[in-house]
């Protein structure tokens, strides 16, 4: 377990679940919609794990538009299922409304909407996505509907007497202009993420600020200089943690103190939750647990962090078509992906993968919690 200096109270612990890009090709789609379970079967071996944490996040990489197709053109009758036109896979990805609720099935509470698909369906995509979320009661940050105009890019998320904001971000849209500023920039509108950081974070109603942005070069574990540089910016501007994602494979975790002298926590990428990027390191992954517990000042600080290795099998199911994230340590197959994850985030933070899961105690002494949402 990474433990941080940083003094809390005992009995506040808050656990909050991440997870990486949702990204689901041509091939994962087809594969979902065979099944019984539908989408709730590719997440399936894994989802007690996520409804286990008080808070879930995962980066919904992809809009949910239904009757939108690839061109932009509205269809009044869409067809239910993968159809390569209003259902597609890369590079314009749109994806059926059954993936919001079976998300939500698994516990999901919070969604970062900011990536470079984000515009994938074009600016009534976004609104249509938004919609989806908001009817399945699934927070979204960093992006908004186009009657929406304030500069309130955030989400918050409530769990017993804590409430956690949420702000995310996307470093471009892969060209496709965003004409009606529906999507956050990490880089274009730093200096406005900064104020809306240090604003939410000096918020008395506010008790932790996660940063979530969509960031970095595709397939690499190595952070980039600016990535590096605006994790810090945004944890001196008052962020709790950053949960980073984009480059599709994992990197690095960074303990970062403030100049307010409290340790903070960086995840650079989670890399790719389900997808069918099949090669290792794309196909590996991780369950991030990070604790918060309240600090004698009241708000929540980084307490420690865990983590799950998993891993998506593609030979998945009694007959061995399917599709599913699996935990390693849970069904001993995927130990070569775990072999990479120890060699790039050591092996202390390794959780067991069932819960409850191994939490603070009184003084910071390992104790095992029940946790409820």
């Amino acid at each position: 377990m990474l433990s941080f200096d940083n003094p809390v109270l005992p009995n506040t612990e808050v656990i909050v679940a991440a997870v990486g890009d949702v990204l689901l090709h041509d091939v994962v789609q087809r594969t979902a919609m065979s099944q019984p379970d539908g989408f709730a079967g590719l997440w399936r071996p894994v989802a007690d794990l996520l409804r286990a944490a008080h808070v879930t996040y995962a980066n919904l990489e992809g809009p949910v538009a239904p009757g939108v197709a690839v061109d932009g053109t509205l269809v009044d009758h869409p067809v239910d299922g993968f159809d390569g036109y209003v259902y597609s896979g890369y590079p314009m990805f749109n994806y059926p409304p059954a993936v919001i609720p079976a998300l939500a099935q698994a516990g999901v509470d919070i969604v970062s909407t900011a990536n470079n698909h984000s515009l994938d369906r074009y600016a009534i995509g976004i609104d249509r996505t938004i919609e989806q979320l908001r009817a399945a009661g699934i927070a979204h940050t960093g992006t908004r509907m186009r009657t929406e105009t304030a500069d309130d890019w955030h989400a918050i998320t409530e769990t017993g007497d804590y409430r956690i904001a949420w702000l995310a971000c996307t470093y471009g849209t892969n060209g496709i202009e965003d004409r009606d500023r529906q999507v956050l920039m990490c880089y274009e509108h730093r200096d406005l993420i900064l104020d809306e950081i240090t604003r939410l974070s000096t918020r008395p109603d506010i008790d932790a600020v996660i940063f979530t942005p969509h960031w970095g070069e595709e397939y690499t574990h190595n952070p980039l200089s600016r990535q590096r540089e605006l994790a810090h910016q945004a944890i001196e501007a008052g962020a709790t943690a950053v949960i980073g994602n984009h480059p599709h494979v994992v990197q690095p975790f960074e303990r970062y103190r403030s100049s307010d002298g409290r340790e903070r926590f960086i995840a650079y990428s989670l890399g790719n939750f389900v997808s069918n990027q099949r090669t290792l390191n794309r196909r590996s992954s991780l369950i991030l647990l990070l604790s918060l517990a309240e600090s004698p000042e009241g708000d929540l600080s980084v307490a420690a962090v865990r983590w799950v290795p998993i891993h998506v099998n593609f030979q998945a199911g009694v007959d061995g078509t399917g599709i599913a994230v699996e935990a390693i340590d849970r069904t001993g197959q995927g130990y070569d992906s775990r072999a990479l994850l120890v060699d790039l985030l050591g092996e202390d933070g390794i959780a067991p993968p069932q819960p409850p899961f191994t939490a603070l105690g009184d003084c910071g002494a390992p104790a095992a919690v029940a946790m409820s949402r």
